[in-house]
């Protein structure tokens, strides 16, 4: 397999040599998909002609001397939730299979301009309420779930059925399918991605950012999406990292964690102790928000159509109904306070680092998970470690330390400081260079 079958940068970089066409590289992983997708389901929908056409026009310009985007022949996917022109968007919600959107959401749009070639649709859960995205099989362990609701997007990565993919993230969306399978997802700061044309699913929380196979992938699609260009590498100092947050995680985790710090340290960087809000408050805190905002919109624009929405929709919209006003103001008024914890903790560190998820390689079917010896709802115990930066804004990167097979177990969470995507993809990239 040549490297730009598997890198999204060494991609490019041989489409502008002439070391491989854009046609030829759509092609490849087109029949990549026809053969490994019906097995994996991680792909709704697949665009072949679109694709086809689009690398042609993008050899075109390549022969014609213009001036190309920065993705130009870049093949990826966008999860179905992201409205994609002429392509089945149905958010997983079966009222909304037929939806074939005229107009390309704000993210797919950017997308395009930056020449990126569009195969098709990635699974994500039904209205993105779940976590482990259930008809699509692990490419590397059909026992395991491939979390979500982002699951489409990982799986293809991991089974290099694309080479960049667009997912969502809400409480942890794009970072716990990252974690699950071995790639490497990035939640950008709240609002420095549009959502315009994305089905919401929690309108405060909702984040739309880049997946991809590894951090410098990442951070291409991120400068494409964003419209930024490469920032040249900060100092750093220090990070920190609440015990608390470590040491619920299992063996394998917290391994890899220590690795991660010891690379830190290698490059100079002081790794110190901080205090995090407690994970008990942090988790009540995002359930009780997440379910009357979800309750609230949906049954507030959908309302004729709440008997389709999965079984555990219907129960917090339940639940919701029930939940008294003061609980809510209560919850939000704790946002606030864990919002302020966290940005006073970035006027000390440069960046903040934990594990992404507790459990290391969490069962498909399984109907709740262990947590240092004490039993957790399986939702709630997969976003416990990333929900809060979702409810604080702060941009937040989930990647692999280590290959192998200790890909699926070394997935670590660095969050920066608002507006600082480019310090932690820097971070990252360190300590996977290391």
């Amino acid at each position: 397999m040549h490297l730009f079958e598997t890198n999204a940068v060494a991609a490019l970089a041989a489409i502008r040599k002439g070391d491989v066409s854009a046609q030829e590289l759509a092609s490849l992983f087109l029949q990549r998909i026809e053969t490994l997708n019906p097995g994996l389901g991680a792909l709704r929908h697949v665009s072949a002609d679109a694709a086809i056409e689009a690398a042609r026009e993008t050899d075109r310009g390549i022969r014609s001397g213009g001036k190309l985007g920065l993705l130009a022949g870049l093949p990826v996917v966008v999860k179905e939730n992201c409205d994609t022109y002429s392509l089945p968007c149905s958010a997983g919600l079966s009222f909304r299979k037929n939806n074939v959107p005229k107009f390309d959401s704000a993210i797919v749009r950017r997308l395009r301009e930056a020449g990126a070639i569009i195969l098709g649709m990635a699974v994500s859960d039904p209205g993105a309420f779940g976590v482990r995205t259930v008809h699509v099989t692990h490419p590397h362990d059909t026992h395991l779930t491939v979390g979500g609701s982002s699951g489409g997007s990982a799986a293809a990565l991991a089974a290099s059925l694309c080479l960049g993919a667009v997912g969502t993230d809400t409480g942890g969306s794009i970072r716990i399918p990252s974690a699950c399978c071995g790639t490497v997802g990035l939640k950008p700061t709240y609002g420095a991605l549009p959502i315009e044309g994305v089905f919401p699913l929690v309108p405060s929380l909702d984040h739309v950012g880049p997946m991809a196979r590894s951090v410098a992938d990442v951070q291409l699609l991120w400068h494409a999406m964003a419209g930024t260009a490469p920032e040249e590498p900060g100092s750093l100092t220090r990070v920190g990292y609440d015990p608390r947050w470590v040491e619920i995680a299992d063996s394998a985790i917290r391994i890899a964690f220590s690795q991660g710090l010891d690379r830190l340290k290698d490059r100079g960087i002081a790794a110190i102790e901080i205090e995090l809000p407690q994970l008990d408050d942090v988790v009540a805190t995002h359930g009780e928000i997440f379910i009357v905002e979800a309750a609230a919109w949906h049954c507030g624009h959908h309302a004729e159509m709440v008997d389709t929405y999965p079984g555990i929709a219907r129960a917090w919209f339940e639940i919701a109904r029930d939940m008294k006003v003061d609980a809510y103001v209560e919850a939000f008024t704790r946002r606030v306070a864990m919002t302020r914890v966290v940005d006073r903790l970035m006027n000390d560190v440069d960046a903040i680092i934990t594990p992404t998820i507790c459990v290391a390689r969490p069962p498909k079917f399984a109907e709740t998970l262990t947590i240092a010896g004490q039993t957790h709802d399986y939702i709630m115990a997969l976003v416990r470690l990333t929900c809060l930066f979702d409810h604080t804004g702060h941009p937040a990167i989930a990647f692999p330390l280590l290959d192998g097979d200790e890909t699926l177990t070394s997935s670590l969470q660095i969050v920066g400081p608002r507006g600082g995507e480019a310090r932690i993809l820097q971070i990252a990239d360190l300590m996977r260079a290391a």
